[in-house]
Parts: structure tokens; sequence; C-alpha cells
């Protein structure tokens, strides 16, 4: 089946869950300046691979689809040029990376779903716009054209916090042919970064870009949070909050501004928060679920148990 039959025909559909908070906590790992962990697969490849097999491992056992993805969110042509990485072909070698986890599944492989990771230039938990549209879908092209020809199921755009380079970047993703999934980073208001009401942005993208994404959502972001944002008038009002369908949780209530300048890892109830990921699904039909900042192996397992055996639970 394509992504795109997966992602209509099921229910649910998970994520990973931490990757690089995990690579520091647990093997003491050091991340590069310019590309953060991207560069773990010549470095580290056996904790890296590690705890995508922990996530796969979930999904298998509950027979689930699960998306994993490449750990380039943060590698474009200028910061692998600053790396120590120079030279490397880490898309290409992160999607064979991928993959040759996944063909170790056998028959499950078929739902593991491999996607090309990427991001924003500039700072994720700021809304400031350092490229414009034009720009923004000349330098992220760039990128996106590394992912075609390549074995992979979708691109995933993370955490995008305005709306300029989160244009440029769908019209990169839209001309590869691949199926596309954009993920904002949102404030507690509903607003992206630089101000943009959620349901508004989803609505210039579907009318701006074609292909359109398969859908939208958000990750590092806490569900309370998330949950005050879309219920506002301005988003649930609307018939383009619809299309949002999924969150990669983190389980800080602090907000961006405040995350990204918080050196110790912030975690609330995890009980409460997968109570609230089971709202979104009962109450807006959000359909794929995974973890950010704070979470873990054990905290998917517990969420996929309760998404998939209380289906009606409310906050």
């Amino acid at each position: 089946m394509t992504f795109e039959e997966i992602y209509q025909s099921s229910k649910i559909i998970l994520t990973e869950g931490a990757l690089v908070e995990r690579l520091k906590s647990e093997f003491n790992a050091e991340m590069d300046d310019w590309i953060n962990h991207a560069g773990f697969i010549y470095t580290h490849p056996e904790s890296l691979e590690s705890l995508y097999r922990q996530y796969i491992k979930i999904g298998q056992k509950f027979d689930l689809p699960i998306m994993i993805m490449t750990p380039t969110r943060k590698v474009n042509f200028e910061s692998l040029n600053s790396s120590s990485f120079n030279g490397k072909n880490l898309f290409d070698d992160s999607c064979t990376f991928l993959n040759r986890i996944k063909k170790s599944y056998n028959k499950y492989s078929e739902k593991i779903l491999v996607g090309g990771l990427l991001g924003c230039k500039g700072d994720a938990y700021s809304g400031e716009k350092v490229l414009g549209i034009k720009d923004a879908y000349l330098f992220h092209r760039q990128q996106t054209t590394q992912f075609t020809e390549k074995n992979i199921d979708f691109l995933f755009a993370g955490i995008m916090p305005e709306m300029n380079e989160t244009i440029g970047m769908a019209r990169a993703m839209a001309e590869t042919n691949i199926p596309y999934i954009i993920s904002f980073m949102l404030k507690k208001d509903g607003c992206l970064m630089d101000g943009t009401i959620l349901s508004k942005a989803i609505e210039i993208i579907d009318k701006e870009v074609f292909p359109s994404p398969i859908c939208y959502m958000t990750n590092c972001i806490h569900p309370t949070n998330l949950i005050h944002g879309i219920i506002q008038e301005k988003n649930r009002n609307s018939q383009f909050l619809e299309r949002f369908k999924g969150i990669q949780s983190n389980t800080s209530i602090l907000t961006p501004a405040e995350l990204n300048n918080c050196n110790i890892l912030q975690q609330d109830d995890l009980k409460k928060i997968i109570r609230e990921m089971c709202f979104l699904k009962n109450e807006f039909n959000f359909k794929i679920f995974g973890g950010c900042c704070g979470t873990n192996d054990k905290f998917i397992k517990s969420l996929t148990e309760k998404i998939t055996s209380t289906v009606h639970d409310n906050v």
C-alpha cells in the first residue's frame, strides 16, 4: 500500500518518540553544533538504531503503521558544509540507514513508513522571518531534491514557525511528487510563532500549493496548550481545522520561548498528557500520534495502549 492509502485507511498511525534528548540523557552523546544528531548514523549507529527499533517494536506489537523519520531536521546545504560531516551525503545515507532497519521486519515492514525530515532555516522557536517565500522555496529545494528517487514513503516538515518559509517549503516538497506533511510550531493561542492563525495557515497552503499536504499536524507542544489553541473560535469554527490530524507531544507545559531558553528537561504528568491526546482523537479526529522532548518508548507504549483501548475517553 502507498503512504496515502495507509493514511486514508488507518484510524491510528504512530510516530517515533524523542531521539535527541534520549541520546543525550541515556548515551551521553554530544550533538553537532550545526546538524544536531544527524551524523550519528556514522558515529553512533547502534545507539540511534536501538531507539528507532524500540518505537518500531511498539507499532509491531499493536499492528499499527508507524512513521519513522531521518534525523535530518537541521540538515541543509549550509549547515552540512559547516559541520564536521561536510562532504557526506547525509540525506541518501539516512534513507539507506532507515530502510535497512525497515527491511529487517519482514511482513510488518509494510507498515513501517520511512520519511525524509526537513526543518526551517531559522529558529523554530521564534517567529522571525528569515526568508521570503521565493527564497525559502529555492533554499529548501536544495534539500527536497535530495530525497527524490530515494526509497522513502513521505516527506515531513517539522515544527515550522512562520508562513513565508512554510509556503516555500511546501512548494519545494510538492514538486517532488512525494506525499508530504507540514507540522507547525504553535503557541497556546492557536497561532504559529509569527501570529498566523493555524486554520488560516492551513487555508493558505491548501489554496496556494499543489499538490497540497496529505495533512497538517504539530510537534514539540504539550497537548494542554494545543487544546487551548484549537478550541479558540478562530480555529474551531474553521472547516480547515479538519485537515489538522496529528501531534508529536512534548511533556512540558512551557511556551516555545520558555522551552528554547530552558536547559532542564521539563516533564508534566504523563497520564494527563495521554488522556489529552485521547481527547484530541475523539474530539478532533486526530489519527497521528507520537512524542517529542521528554518522551520515550515507555510513553509511546502507554499512549498506544490507551488510545487503542479507550477511544472515547474524555479529558
